[in-house]
């Protein structure tokens, strides 16, 4: 009877801190999207119609099958690096991106998640998971949110399809980069920033229970 009570005590602590954390994830988002105005265009023509975007715009539109999903529907997140980013690359660097469409596609969808991440998701420190399944390391300092090696310039730009980011620094794939196992939006819990903490609390909750039946 003990054992039993103290198991649905166990249990009824996991339920209060998921119930607890998740609405500040949730009511975040919901403020960020309500506030402003609805977007009438998808994430491609909105880098396509941003002069200080031109550079990304070219690249990607040598790369059809980048550009369709971006003018379509679903929920993106896009780093788009702007000009002055593309500048402080090798030129031969850029050269090499230009000629090598494999290698270019896989620079460009190490920018992309597939999922919509608002500026207010990004928590503490973590990892995204990228379009081409990579790792992306990304951190928050007040309201400076650092991706990789980059620095978000401009949050929060809407469309239709997802969000964009600005970046300061084009990000590059690492060396000997492996695919993660699933392309899903960070590594945190149900796939959420910030909700890193659940997993090693329920591991916790368990091994008390554990201990405790062990001293009957």
């Amino acid at each position: 009877m003990h054992s039993k009570k103290l198991f649905s005590a166990v249990v009824a602590a996991f339920v209060m801190l998921s119930v607890v954390g998740m609405p500040s994830v949730v009511f975040a988002q919901t403020q960020t999207t309500t506030a402003t105005a609805k977007p009438t265009q998808t994430i491609t023509q909105i880098v396509e119609n941003n002069r200080n975007l031109t550079k990304l715009a070219s690249l990607l539109n040598k790369t059809n099958n980048i550009t369709t999903f971006l003018n379509g529907p679903g929920n993106y997140t896009l780093f788009a690096p702007d000009n002055a980013a593309f500048a402080k690359l090798n030129p031969s660097t850029l050269a090499d991106l230009q000629n090598n469409t494999t290698a270019l596609t896989s620079v460009l969808e190490y920018h992309i998640l597939s999922a919509k991440l608002l500026s207010s998701n990004f928590i503490d420190s973590g990892t995204l998971h990228t379009f081409n399944q990579l790792s992306l390391p990304y951190s928050v300092s007040g309201t400076t949110i650092q991706v990789g090696n980059a620095t978000v310039t401009e949050a929060d730009i809407n469309a239709t399809n997802g969000v964009i980011h600005v970046i300061n620094s084009v990000l590059m794939p690492p060396t000997n980069a492996t695919a993660t196992a699933s392309p899903t939006a960070s590594s945190g819990f149900l796939g959420l920033p910030g909700f890193e903490i659940f997993p090693a609390v329920a591991g916790l909750l368990v091994v008390a229970y554990l201990m405790m039946r062990r001293r009957k």
